[in-house]
């Protein structure tokens, strides 16, 4: 498991900072970038950006096509194959995960976005030890927009992937699954508000859940949400309290120990 980031070094090379931020740039939303383009996102300076593209497309971390655009090069996809080999997020996050089972007796999720197929995807649980309690296989995938976890992640698209969501959302799952686009607009924007979500047998019969997003840096896109869900025989406000908070803490806990 990573060690806790302690103080940031104040001592690092600024133009190491400004590469990462301008890998960073390249995401599922945006794989591709003009100079122009990516100069008014970062606000960076056109001879420091230029520089820093030229160097990273000569170590292959670029890649330019002819209408100039940028996009990830191998040397990008070998060093990010490494990293998910080394670290696994549900491995590295299951003692907070764990955690938070014993602290709620109700089942756990970790749930990671797969956009492109407007999904979230189940990829770490732990079990609640109560005869009667709500079960989630590892591995399943429910929409973006149905459930609590789902919905954590979300809110915390770009407006433009999120219509995009909002307009293949047709189909319920469960009993109070929300189709109607103006509904969950406004759920995205509480959502992003208040920084969790809130759900109602909107994938299980019978169950309720409140889950919050692990951000970015940029604290404006999930890379994954960490929610509890809970037989809607055992809610009350007082319940649904207690668990907001233990998940807003365990979210809390988790960013810090991944830095």
């Amino acid at each position: 498991m990573p060690r806790p980031r302690t103080d940031s070094d104040p001592e690092a090379p600024k133009v190491l900072e400004k590469a990462l931020r301008v890998l960073e740039a390249f995401d599922d939303q945006t794989p591709a970038w003009s100079e122009a383009a990516l100069r008014r996102r970062l606000s960076m300076p056109s001879t420091t950006l230029n520089r820093i593209l030229r160097s990273l497309e000569r170590a292959g971390y670029l890649v330019r096509y002819e209408d100039g655009r940028y996009q990830l090069g191998a040397a990008a996809v070998r060093l990010g194959n490494r990293a998910s080999r080394t670290l696994n997020l549900g491995t590295a996050l299951e003692p907070h995960l764990r955690a938070l089972g014993q602290e709620t007796g109700e089942l756990v999720i970790l749930g990671i976005p797969d956009v492109s197929a407007g999904v979230a995807r189940y990829v770490k649980t732990v079990d609640s030890p109560s005869r009667l309690r709500v079960t989630a296989e590892i591995g399943s995938e429910v929409p973006l927009t149905a459930g609590a976890t789902a919905k954590a992640i979300f809110a915390f698209l770009p407006d433009d992937r999120i219509e995009q969501v909002i307009a293949q959302a047709s189909r319920a799952i469960a009993a109070g699954t929300i189709t109607d686009p103006a509904v969950l607009r406004e759920q995205v924007r509480q959502i992003r508000d208040r920084g969790w979500a809130f759900s109602w047998q909107e994938t299980y019969d019978g169950a309720w859940a409140v889950a919050a997003p692990l951000l970015d840096a940029d604290r404006q896109t999930a890379y994954a949400a960490i929610g509890v869900a809970t037989p809607v025989s055992r809610h009350s406000e007082e319940t649904e309290l207690a668990v907001r908070d233990a998940v807003l803490r365990t979210v809390t806990e988790a960013t810090r120990s991944l830095g």
